[in-house]
């Protein structure tokens, strides 16, 4: 009983996305934060309270001597420890651990994250615990969107719309795609990726369900893809939409290489896919495309101030990195080092300008900046640890006769680190994510 109820408390973090906060200064982050840590405390304590009354003896100890020989395991577990070591070793200590109200991701927060990490390890050790927990996501993704809906529709009074102290445009078809979707939240740039892993963990379950041949479950599935598809396309992210993008590709191609059966067809539906994305990125400009609802997220110009603020702020992120190289400037701490190698092309009398402040927007440079070369390579090796173990396994595999099906588990779990890489080019990562 205690065991699932541990499980019970993993199911519920998930729906930390719904939690908005009107009270708070930045109401979409701090109530996320306190109601995802208390879920995975609680979690953790009922699986403590399991093995002290429940379990046998040496189950626990069993267990972790598994799952401690996984090299993503211990891959994971390097990277805590190297962000760890940048916390103590930091600017500010103090803020690298804490973090604060409005981003929320220190070494206080990611102890949370590594304490979900061994639990899931070590007590999803079935098909249908995973099922369950995307099934859960998959589910606070709608609701995420529901909230977005009424925001901006205006049909709840307390949920903040992004219209907030702007008057909307008529109808309510305008009202839902004139500006960039934030659903619960509260930043477009968030949604975009979030929505990525829910339409992940949507085609798994399709793909992967004992009943996906009836009609009803196949319909139902397909449409939930729709419904996460267009709210993603009106979020405009654009790394998100590179970031699928190659994950749609890389999906596709392992497929190719290994289905020679279906080949002439996936070729197909490859060079399809390309030359469809190629043409919409192409004529982004269009008034064609700029009519899709979202078409501005098709719009990709190196050339545009989005990208240049990006690229200075890259700059200083590397000058920050040559610092301090070994351990970076520690977690939460990227401002100060901005504030030292500040670029004045950020700013430009009498013109409106963004910049990026307190975080790189690019996964690498802020792993660099903040931990240093331990912490970047060792946040690297989680990737390269578990995409080689992916490519292992098919490599195996390869003269077995495996079904459509498992080759194309396969394919989504390769393609999805991938995909999470590019779009990472463009961002930073945050609870959702």
């Amino acid at each position: 009983m205690l065991l699932k109820i541990s499980r019970i408390f993993v199911y519920v973090s998930v729906f930390s996305v719904l939690v908005v906060m009107t009270s708070t200064f930045f109401p979409f982050i701090g109530g996320k934060d306190y109601f995802f840590r208390f879920s995975v405390e609680l979690s953790l304590l009922f699986f403590v309270l399991w093995w002290a009354i429940e379990s046998g003896a040496g189950d626990v100890k069993a267990r972790f001597r598994d799952i401690s020989k996984k090299p993503v395991f211990i891959a994971v577990t390097l990277f805590v420890l190297a962000f760890m070591l940048a916390t103590i070793f930091a600017y500010d200590p103090s803020a690298a651990f804490w973090s604060n109200y409005e981003r929320g991701e220190g070494g206080f927060q990611l102890l949370h994250y590594y304490a979900l990490f061994v639990i899931l390890v070590m007590l999803f050790d079935r098909e249908d615990d995973w099922r369950r927990l995307f099934k859960a996501s998959a589910i606070a993704a709608a609701l995420m969107i529901l909230y977005g809906i009424f925001a901006n529709l205006g049909w709840a009074d307390n949920f903040i719309s992004p219209y907030q102290g702007a008057a909307p445009p008529s109808g309510w078809w305008q009202k839902l795609i004139k500006t960039r979707f934030q659903g619960s939240l509260g930043n477009p740039a968030y949604v975009a990726p979030y929505l990525v892993f829910s339409m992940f963990y949507t085609v798994y379950l399709w793909i992967t369900s004992p009943s996906r041949k009836k009609r009803l479950v196949s319909a139902g599935y397909a449409l939930l893809m729709i419904f996460y598809f267009f709210f993603f396309l009106i979020s405009q992210t654009r790394g998100a939409l590179l970031g699928l993008a190659a994950s749609i590709f890389v999906f596709l191609l392992w497929l190719v290489i290994a289905t020679p059966s279906s080949r002439k067809y996936l070729v197909t539906a490859l060079f399809a896919f390309v030359i469809v994305f190629g043409t919409l990125v192409y004529f982004g400009n269009s008034e064609f495309v700029k009519k899709i609802p979202g078409g501005r997220i098709f719009s990709i110009s190196f050339s545009e101030q989005t990208v240049n603020t990006r690229l200075w702020t890259w700059g200083s992120a590397w000058h920050a990195f040559e610092d301090r190289p070994i351990l970076g400037w520690g977690p939460e701490n990227f401002s100060a080092a901005f504030d030292k190698y500040f670029d004045p092309r950020h700013y430009v009398p009498g013109q409106d300008t963004e910049t990026w402040f307190d975080r790189a927007h690019n996964l690498l440079f802020d792993y660099l900046a903040e931990t240093g070369v331990v912490g970047a390579l060792s946040y690297l090796s989680i990737f390269v640890v578990l995409l080689l173990g992916l490519f292992k396994n098919a490599w195996r595999e390869r003269t077995n006769d495996q079904s459509l099906t498992h080759k194309s588990v396969q394919a989504l779990m390769f393609s999805l680190p991938i995909g999470y890489l590019v779009q990472g080019v463009a961002i930073f990562e945050v609870l959702p994510m």
